[in-house]
């Protein structure tokens, strides 16, 4: 199986490798060179999520089986920090269609199903504890999910848009909040305006490149991401809590 494979980052931070074949597809490492050598095994973790999770007509081959190509290498200012522009990409001006939509919301519910999963049955004390280093809370990481929603609709639609797909005042409990807006945006998702598919759309703060494309793709790929930190917080606080 050959796949090629996209990476963006920052010389002094963090670097992402991206299997654009697979929606949503994507991994984080410390180097260019540490995410092509992750390559293989991350594109067979992420089929074999996807197989766990019902996709259909998915094939899970070993990660030895799997042979990358480099087919683009973006620098990008700020990678990694919060707010900071992400790589856009030659297949990201490409038109989506309803299937690639549905293919999108259908593994953007996985990863919400999985974040829920991560933190079930805590009690309040583990969702409030911050680690060190001043990292998110699990309740700021969830506030940050749900606030991304937003955002991302709003590369492509302006705020105006987003006050039309969320429309205001938004349930203020943290958790009816995360499950409201994930409905909201699959449903405006669902019915993707025709004459915004195959546009690029210069956004501002920051300053990048948007396209339906790219908009679908970071929706599962950053819920992902935060399934993975909510995770090693969750590990943290188990570890404090044991020696306390």
């Amino acid at each position: 199986m050959r796949c090629a494979i996209y990476i963006d980052g920052c010389p002094r931070g963090t670097w992402m490798g991206h299997y654009l074949e697979e929606l949503g597809c994507s991994w984080l490492a410390e180097s260019p060179q540490r995410v092509i050598a992750d390559a293989s095994g991350a594109i067979a973790a992420y089929l074999s999520w996807l197989h766990r999770n019902g996709e259909p007509a998915v094939e899970v081959p070993a990660a030895e089986d799997i042979h990358v190509e480099v087919a683009q290498v973006q620098e990008v200012d700020g990678f990694g920090q919060s707010g900071a522009a992400v790589g856009f990409f030659a297949p990201d001006t490409q038109p989506v269609t309803d299937a690639e939509i549905a293919t999108a919301l259908r593994r953007l519910g996985y990863a919400r199903r999985n974040l829920l999963e991560t933190i079930a049955g805590l009690p309040p004390e583990a969702l409030d504890w911050r680690p060190p280093g001043g990292k998110r809370s699990v309740c700021q990481n969830l506030e940050h999910v749900r606030n991304c929603h937003g955002f991302y609709l709003s590369r492509l639609l302006g705020m105006d848009g987003v006050l039309a797909a969320l429309p205001p005042p938004w349930p203020e409990e943290l958790f009816f909040s995360l499950t409201w807006t994930l409905e909201h945006t699959a449903a405006f998702l669902a019915a993707f305006p025709a004459e915004l598919r195959a546009v690029t759309v210069r956004a501002h703060k920051p300053d990048e490149n948007w396209t339906a494309r790219k908009m679908l793709r970071r929706f599962v790929e950053h819920e992902r991401e935060h399934v993975d930190v909510v995770s090693r917080t969750v590990q943290a606080w188990r570890a404090a809590a044991a020696v306390r």
